[in-house]
């Protein structure tokens, strides 16, 4: 069985780990970037497709907040002096193999959710006050696009 305080020091040692050197949130912001870009392109696609009037809102509303969140990675990738990632995460193919324009919405929330979660997973290691400040906008853009999300 896990000691319980051994579990916190560990994560207190992360924490400080973080603190330290904010290089070592680099990994998950290059991972976050190509899944934003990602996200971007697949509303991009998905508004050319779509004709209900509420679903290309949404569309619209997730393009949006998809370039922004990729523009406060990118700005966070600069401030640590790291080249940001050109990659486009494997969400956009998956995505994309999805015809029906509901079915994909469901599927992109899945997506929104996942990079709350992924930022929740994140913040609590991060001592960058401009780099917590960049994560708290993205990460608030995904739970409002989510909560518009149909179910």
């Amino acid at each position: 069985m896990t000691d319980p305080k051994r579990m916190s020091d560990a994560s207190s040692d992360r924490t400080d780990e973080h603190a330290s050197d904010p290089r070592k949130l680099i990994p998950a912001l290059q991972e976050l970037l190509a899944a934003e870009r990602a996200g971007a392109q697949v509303a991009v696609e998905s508004l050319r497709q779509a004709t209900d009037p509420a679903q290309r809102q949404l569309l619209e509303r997730i393009r949006a907040g998809e370039a922004d969140s990729c523009r406060r990675l990118i700005a966070c990738l600069e401030h640590l002096g790291t080249e940001p990632s050109r990659e486009i995460g494997s969400f956009h193919a998956k995505a994309m193999a999805i015809d029906d324009i509901a079915q994909r919405l469901a599927f992109i929330d899945r997506g929104q959710r996942w990079v709350i979660r992924r930022i929740q997973s994140e913040l609590p290691h991060c001592g960058d006050p401009r780099i917590r400040q960049e994560l708290e906008v993205v990460l608030r853009t995904h739970e409002v696009n989510s909560q518009w999300a149909p179910m």
